[in-house]
Protein backbone atom coordinates (compact mmCIF):
# COMPACT_ATOMS: atom_id res chain seq x y z
CA UNK A 1 0.00 0.00 0.00
CA UNK A 2 2.75 2.28 0.90
CA UNK A 3 4.67 1.68 -2.57
CA UNK A 4 0.94 2.70 -4.35
CA UNK A 5 0.51 5.67 -2.10
CA UNK A 6 4.18 6.64 -3.66
CA UNK A 7 3.20 6.23 -7.31
CA UNK A 8 -0.20 8.25 -6.86
CA UNK A 9 1.63 10.84 -5.20
CA UNK A 10 4.33 11.30 -8.27
CA UNK A 11 1.72 10.91 -10.41
CA UNK A 12 -0.18 13.83 -8.81
CA UNK A 13 2.50 15.94 -8.58
CA UNK A 14 4.04 15.29 -12.29
CA UNK A 15 1.71 14.83 -13.79
CA UNK A 16 0.02 18.60 -14.05
CA UNK A 17 3.54 19.73 -14.94
CA UNK A 18 3.94 17.24 -18.18
CA UNK A 19 0.08 18.64 -18.91
CA UNK A 20 1.63 22.14 -18.71
CA UNK A 21 4.82 21.43 -20.95
CA UNK A 22 2.42 19.51 -23.68
CA UNK A 23 0.14 23.01 -23.42
CA UNK A 24 3.27 25.49 -23.80
CA UNK A 25 4.65 23.39 -26.54
CA UNK A 26 1.14 23.46 -28.52
CA UNK A 27 1.41 27.48 -28.19
CA UNK A 28 4.86 26.78 -29.87
CA UNK A 29 3.93 24.96 -32.18
CA UNK A 30 0.98 27.37 -32.91
CA UNK A 31 3.08 30.55 -32.99
CA UNK A 32 5.58 29.00 -35.56
CA UNK A 33 3.14 28.12 -37.73
CA UNK A 34 1.65 31.92 -37.83
CA UNK A 35 5.21 32.93 -38.36
CA UNK A 36 5.53 30.46 -41.41
CA UNK A 37 2.10 31.84 -42.63
CA UNK A 38 3.48 35.41 -42.40
CA UNK A 39 6.40 34.71 -44.19
CA UNK A 40 9.24 35.21 -40.81
CA UNK A 41 10.76 32.00 -41.36
CA UNK A 42 14.06 32.72 -39.73
CA UNK A 43 13.32 32.47 -36.22
CA UNK A 44 11.11 28.93 -36.83
CA UNK A 45 13.96 26.37 -35.95
CA UNK A 46 15.25 28.36 -32.89
CA UNK A 47 11.31 28.65 -31.47
CA UNK A 48 10.81 25.13 -31.61
CA UNK A 49 14.02 23.54 -31.04
CA UNK A 50 13.56 23.46 -27.03
CA UNK A 51 10.21 21.20 -27.95
CA UNK A 52 11.42 18.70 -30.40
CA UNK A 53 13.02 15.89 -27.66
CA UNK A 54 9.76 16.29 -25.20
CA UNK A 55 6.75 18.44 -25.08
CA UNK A 56 5.11 17.61 -28.39
CA UNK A 57 2.97 14.02 -29.33
CA UNK A 58 4.34 12.11 -32.09
CA UNK A 59 1.93 14.33 -35.13
CA UNK A 60 3.09 17.62 -33.18
CA UNK A 61 6.97 16.52 -33.90
CA UNK A 62 5.98 15.62 -37.25
CA UNK A 63 4.86 18.95 -38.11
CA UNK A 64 7.75 20.84 -36.33
CA UNK A 65 10.11 18.64 -38.62
CA UNK A 66 8.09 20.04 -41.41
CA UNK A 67 8.50 23.66 -40.17
CA UNK A 68 11.97 24.04 -39.78
CA UNK A 69 12.95 21.85 -43.10
CA UNK A 70 10.91 24.22 -44.84
CA UNK A 71 11.96 27.09 -43.06
CA UNK A 72 15.55 26.26 -44.55
CA UNK A 73 14.68 25.71 -47.52
CA UNK A 74 13.06 28.77 -48.34
CA UNK A 75 16.00 30.51 -46.46
CA UNK A 76 18.01 28.59 -49.25
CA UNK A 77 19.83 26.44 -46.75
CA UNK A 78 19.97 23.26 -48.47
CA UNK A 79 22.37 21.92 -46.06
CA UNK A 80 20.63 22.49 -43.08
CA UNK A 81 17.79 21.68 -45.04
CA UNK A 82 19.20 17.96 -45.55
CA UNK A 83 20.58 17.58 -42.24
CA UNK A 84 16.77 17.97 -40.57
CA UNK A 85 15.73 15.45 -43.11
CA UNK A 86 18.29 12.95 -42.52
CA UNK A 87 17.40 13.57 -38.71
CA UNK A 88 13.52 13.23 -39.49
CA UNK A 89 13.84 10.22 -41.36
CA UNK A 90 15.89 8.52 -38.73
CA UNK A 91 12.41 9.26 -36.23
CA UNK A 92 10.58 8.13 -38.39
CA UNK A 93 11.71 6.07 -41.11
CA UNK A 94 8.19 5.07 -42.32
CA UNK A 95 6.70 8.24 -42.94
CA UNK A 96 4.46 8.39 -46.13
CA UNK A 97 3.36 11.49 -48.02
CA UNK A 98 0.32 13.26 -47.01
CA UNK A 99 -2.15 14.61 -49.46
CA UNK A 100 -1.60 18.39 -47.93
CA UNK A 101 2.23 18.32 -47.45
CA UNK A 102 4.06 21.20 -49.36
CA UNK A 103 5.11 20.36 -52.53
CA UNK A 104 8.70 21.81 -51.53
CA UNK A 105 9.19 19.24 -48.35
CA UNK A 106 7.37 16.27 -50.56
CA UNK A 107 10.41 16.95 -53.37
CA UNK A 108 13.43 16.89 -50.55
CA UNK A 109 12.16 13.74 -49.08
CA UNK A 110 11.34 12.09 -52.40
CA UNK A 111 15.05 12.83 -52.71
CA UNK A 112 16.09 10.34 -50.48
CA UNK A 113 15.67 6.32 -50.86
CA UNK A 114 14.72 4.86 -47.32
CA UNK A 115 14.91 0.98 -46.83
CA UNK A 116 15.17 -1.43 -44.03
CA UNK A 117 18.71 -2.37 -44.10
CA UNK A 118 18.78 -5.02 -41.14
CA UNK A 119 16.01 -7.16 -39.75
CA UNK A 120 16.05 -8.80 -36.74
CA UNK A 121 13.61 -12.29 -36.75
CA UNK A 122 12.05 -14.17 -34.14
CA UNK A 123 9.44 -17.23 -35.51
CA UNK A 124 8.20 -20.46 -34.14
CA UNK A 125 6.19 -22.96 -35.41
CA UNK A 126 5.28 -27.07 -36.33
CA UNK A 127 7.44 -28.98 -38.51
CA UNK A 128 6.79 -31.97 -40.35
CA UNK A 129 9.53 -34.69 -41.32
CA UNK A 130 10.02 -37.61 -43.24
CA UNK A 131 12.65 -39.94 -43.41
CA UNK A 132 13.61 -40.20 -47.23
CA UNK A 133 15.33 -43.91 -47.44
CA UNK A 134 18.31 -44.21 -49.80
CA UNK A 135 18.90 -48.21 -48.79
CA UNK A 136 16.54 -50.41 -46.85
CA UNK A 137 18.24 -53.20 -44.69
CA UNK A 138 16.56 -55.90 -42.30
CA UNK A 139 17.66 -58.76 -40.12
CA UNK A 140 15.33 -61.02 -41.41
CA UNK A 141 14.77 -61.51 -45.28
CA UNK A 142 14.28 -57.55 -46.70
CA UNK A 143 12.95 -59.42 -49.80
CA UNK A 144 9.84 -60.47 -47.46
CA UNK A 145 9.65 -57.14 -45.89
CA UNK A 146 7.08 -54.06 -46.49
CA UNK A 147 8.53 -50.86 -45.51
CA UNK A 148 6.45 -47.68 -44.48
CA UNK A 149 7.57 -44.52 -42.78
CA UNK A 150 5.12 -41.87 -41.61
CA UNK A 151 5.97 -38.44 -40.95
CA UNK A 152 6.13 -37.05 -37.36
CA UNK A 153 5.13 -33.37 -35.66
CA UNK A 154 7.34 -31.55 -34.14
CA UNK A 155 8.04 -27.75 -33.29
CA UNK A 156 10.76 -25.41 -33.65
CA UNK A 157 11.62 -21.91 -32.20
CA UNK A 158 14.78 -19.56 -33.56
CA UNK A 159 15.68 -15.95 -34.47
CA UNK A 160 18.02 -14.46 -37.05
CA UNK A 161 19.24 -11.98 -38.55
CA UNK A 162 18.39 -10.36 -42.07
CA UNK A 163 20.48 -7.80 -44.65
CA UNK A 164 19.38 -6.38 -47.26
CA UNK A 165 21.65 -6.74 -50.30
CA UNK A 166 20.43 -5.19 -53.30
CA UNK A 167 17.02 -3.88 -54.02
CA UNK A 168 14.79 -6.78 -53.43
CA UNK A 169 17.17 -9.47 -51.88
CA UNK A 170 18.14 -10.04 -48.77
CA UNK A 171 20.66 -12.33 -47.20
CA UNK A 172 19.33 -14.14 -43.64
CA UNK A 173 21.17 -16.27 -41.57
CA UNK A 174 19.16 -18.03 -39.06
CA UNK A 175 19.67 -20.29 -35.49
CA UNK A 176 16.82 -22.47 -35.34
CA UNK A 177 16.02 -25.34 -32.07
CA UNK A 178 14.21 -28.12 -33.63
CA UNK A 179 12.29 -31.24 -31.90
CA UNK A 180 11.50 -33.73 -34.68
CA UNK A 181 10.04 -37.14 -34.71
CA UNK A 182 9.12 -39.76 -37.31
CA UNK A 183 7.81 -43.01 -37.54
CA UNK A 184 9.10 -46.50 -39.51
CA UNK A 185 7.28 -49.72 -39.78
CA UNK A 186 8.55 -52.79 -41.19
CA UNK A 187 6.25 -56.13 -41.88
CA UNK A 188 8.47 -58.78 -42.21
CA UNK A 189 6.89 -62.34 -43.99
CA UNK A 190 8.09 -65.84 -44.04
CA UNK A 191 7.78 -68.50 -46.70
CA UNK A 192 6.54 -71.68 -45.06
CA UNK A 193 7.56 -75.24 -46.88
CA UNK A 194 6.36 -74.66 -50.58
CA UNK A 195 4.48 -71.72 -50.12
CA UNK A 196 4.72 -69.16 -53.03
CA UNK A 197 3.28 -65.81 -51.02
CA UNK A 198 5.13 -64.80 -47.14
CA UNK A 199 2.72 -65.17 -44.43
CA UNK A 200 2.75 -62.38 -42.09
CA UNK A 201 5.25 -63.18 -39.47
CA UNK A 202 6.60 -59.57 -37.47
CA UNK A 203 5.58 -56.04 -37.52
CA UNK A 204 7.98 -53.69 -36.04
CA UNK A 205 7.45 -49.98 -35.54
CA UNK A 206 9.78 -47.34 -34.29
CA UNK A 207 9.54 -43.50 -32.82
CA UNK A 208 12.62 -41.68 -33.84
CA UNK A 209 12.92 -38.45 -31.88
CA UNK A 210 15.48 -36.04 -32.54
CA UNK A 211 16.57 -32.44 -31.14
CA UNK A 212 18.94 -30.64 -33.34
CA UNK A 213 20.29 -26.68 -33.91
CA UNK A 214 19.92 -25.34 -37.48
CA UNK A 215 21.51 -23.04 -39.13
CA UNK A 216 20.59 -22.07 -42.30
CA UNK A 217 21.83 -19.38 -44.93
CA UNK A 218 19.36 -18.18 -47.69
CA UNK A 219 18.42 -15.51 -49.91
CA UNK A 220 15.02 -14.40 -50.27
CA UNK A 221 13.69 -12.37 -53.06
CA UNK A 222 10.66 -9.82 -52.34
CA UNK A 223 7.47 -9.19 -54.45
CA UNK A 224 4.62 -7.44 -53.69
CA UNK A 225 2.61 -4.37 -53.77
CA UNK A 226 1.00 -2.42 -50.67
CA UNK A 227 1.53 -3.55 -47.20
CA UNK A 228 1.81 -7.03 -48.60
CA UNK A 229 5.07 -8.54 -49.93
CA UNK A 230 5.30 -12.21 -51.10
CA UNK A 231 9.05 -14.39 -51.30
CA UNK A 232 10.51 -16.91 -52.25
CA UNK A 233 13.90 -18.12 -50.69
CA UNK A 234 16.87 -20.89 -51.58
CA UNK A 235 20.07 -21.79 -49.35
CA UNK A 236 21.82 -24.09 -47.15
CA UNK A 237 21.40 -25.64 -44.03
CA UNK A 238 23.41 -27.57 -41.90
CA UNK A 239 22.12 -29.02 -38.61
CA UNK A 240 24.03 -29.84 -35.13
CA UNK A 241 22.14 -32.94 -33.55
CA UNK A 242 21.97 -32.37 -29.75
CA UNK A 243 19.70 -35.47 -29.16
CA UNK A 244 18.32 -38.92 -30.74
CA UNK A 245 16.61 -41.31 -29.57
CA UNK A 246 14.48 -44.38 -30.35
CA UNK A 247 11.27 -46.24 -29.26
CA UNK A 248 10.84 -49.57 -30.73
CA UNK A 249 7.66 -52.03 -30.47
CA UNK A 250 7.12 -55.27 -32.13
CA UNK A 251 4.20 -57.29 -32.58
CA UNK A 252 4.91 -60.88 -34.00
CA UNK A 253 1.57 -63.06 -34.94
CA UNK A 254 0.75 -65.93 -32.48
CA UNK A 255 3.14 -63.86 -29.95
CA UNK A 256 3.34 -61.12 -27.07
CA UNK A 257 3.94 -57.95 -28.05
CA UNK A 258 6.70 -56.17 -26.53
CA UNK A 259 8.62 -53.01 -26.42
CA UNK A 260 10.27 -50.55 -24.62
CA UNK A 261 11.24 -46.82 -23.75
CA UNK A 262 13.40 -44.10 -25.52
CA UNK A 263 17.02 -45.43 -26.06
CA UNK A 264 19.90 -43.32 -26.68
CA UNK A 265 21.07 -44.43 -30.46
CA UNK A 266 23.37 -41.01 -30.92
CA UNK A 267 26.34 -43.29 -31.82
CA UNK A 268 24.45 -44.53 -34.51
CA UNK A 269 23.40 -41.16 -36.21
CA UNK A 270 25.53 -38.21 -37.70
CA UNK A 271 25.78 -35.89 -35.04
CA UNK A 272 26.27 -32.99 -38.23
CA UNK A 273 23.83 -32.95 -41.27
CA UNK A 274 23.71 -31.10 -44.15
CA UNK A 275 20.30 -29.83 -46.28
CA UNK A 276 19.30 -27.37 -49.17
CA UNK A 277 16.79 -24.68 -48.54
CA UNK A 278 13.99 -23.98 -50.62
CA UNK A 279 10.66 -21.93 -49.59
CA UNK A 280 8.36 -18.83 -50.28
CA UNK A 281 6.03 -16.93 -47.93
CA UNK A 282 4.56 -13.58 -47.68
CA UNK A 283 5.16 -10.22 -45.12
CA UNK A 284 2.52 -8.24 -43.83
CA UNK A 285 4.13 -4.59 -42.76
CA UNK A 286 3.18 -3.01 -39.85
CA UNK A 287 4.67 -0.41 -38.09
CA UNK A 288 8.86 -1.09 -37.37
CA UNK A 289 8.61 -4.35 -39.05
CA UNK A 290 6.54 -7.15 -40.54
CA UNK A 291 4.49 -9.97 -39.48
CA UNK A 292 5.64 -12.82 -41.34
CA UNK A 293 4.22 -16.57 -42.99
CA UNK A 294 7.21 -18.77 -43.82
CA UNK A 295 7.02 -21.91 -45.26
CA UNK A 296 10.44 -23.95 -45.94
CA UNK A 297 11.29 -27.32 -47.05
CA UNK A 298 14.62 -29.18 -46.01
CA UNK A 299 16.17 -31.75 -48.70
CA UNK A 300 18.71 -34.15 -46.89
CA UNK A 301 22.07 -34.04 -48.30
CA UNK A 302 24.02 -36.83 -46.16
CA UNK A 303 23.16 -40.33 -44.48
CA UNK A 304 22.20 -40.03 -41.09
CA UNK A 305 23.04 -43.50 -40.48
CA UNK A 306 26.74 -44.30 -39.11
CA UNK A 307 27.13 -47.44 -41.54
CA UNK A 308 30.05 -49.16 -39.29
CA UNK A 309 27.79 -48.50 -35.95
CA UNK A 310 24.63 -49.66 -37.79
CA UNK A 311 24.66 -53.18 -35.88
CA UNK A 312 26.53 -51.81 -32.35
CA UNK A 313 22.62 -52.32 -31.08
CA UNK A 314 22.35 -56.37 -30.76
CA UNK A 315 19.11 -56.00 -28.94
CA UNK A 316 17.44 -54.20 -31.78
CA UNK A 317 18.07 -56.93 -34.05
CA UNK A 318 18.32 -59.81 -31.90
CA UNK A 319 14.58 -58.83 -30.05
CA UNK A 320 12.76 -56.48 -32.92
CA UNK A 321 14.20 -57.67 -36.04
CA UNK A 322 15.10 -54.02 -36.68
CA UNK A 323 18.45 -53.22 -38.59
CA UNK A 324 18.25 -49.34 -39.29
CA UNK A 325 18.17 -48.36 -43.01
CA UNK A 326 20.24 -45.75 -44.74
CA UNK A 327 18.17 -42.85 -45.14
CA UNK A 328 18.40 -38.43 -45.74
CA UNK A 329 17.02 -36.23 -42.83
CA UNK A 330 14.01 -34.31 -45.28
CA UNK A 331 11.96 -31.92 -43.53
CA UNK A 332 8.73 -29.19 -44.31
CA UNK A 333 8.47 -26.28 -41.53
CA UNK A 334 5.81 -23.77 -41.06
CA UNK A 335 6.98 -20.68 -39.35
CA UNK A 336 4.94 -17.69 -37.95
CA UNK A 337 7.20 -14.41 -36.89
CA UNK A 338 7.88 -11.13 -36.49
CA UNK A 339 10.53 -8.93 -38.63
CA UNK A 340 11.94 -5.95 -36.62
CA UNK A 341 13.39 -3.77 -39.07
CA UNK A 342 16.38 -1.28 -38.40
CA UNK A 343 15.95 1.51 -41.45
CA UNK A 344 18.91 3.50 -43.89
CA UNK A 345 17.50 6.35 -45.52
CA UNK A 346 20.51 7.74 -48.34
CA UNK A 347 20.59 10.96 -50.39
CA UNK A 348 19.94 10.17 -54.17
CA UNK A 349 22.73 11.64 -55.94
CA UNK A 350 21.71 12.09 -59.44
Amino acid sequence: MRLYGIILFLLLVLLPFHLQAQKSCLNTLREAKELYEGGLIDEIPELLSGCMESGFTRTQRIEAYKLIILAYLFDDDQFQAERMMDEFLKKFPEYEVMPNDPVEFVYLLESYKTSSFYSFNLFFGPNFTDPRVTELFSALDHTLAEYDDKFGTGFHIGFGVGRNLWKDVDITVDAIYSWQKFTVIEKTGILIGNDDEPRDFTETTVVEKLKKVDVPLSFTYSFGKGNLDYFVRLGGQVSFITENTLSPKRTQYGAETISESETDISDQREQIVYALLGGLGFKYKIPRGFLVLDIRYQFGLNNMIREENRYDMPRFWSRYYYVDNDYMLDHLSISFGYHFSIYQSKKNRF
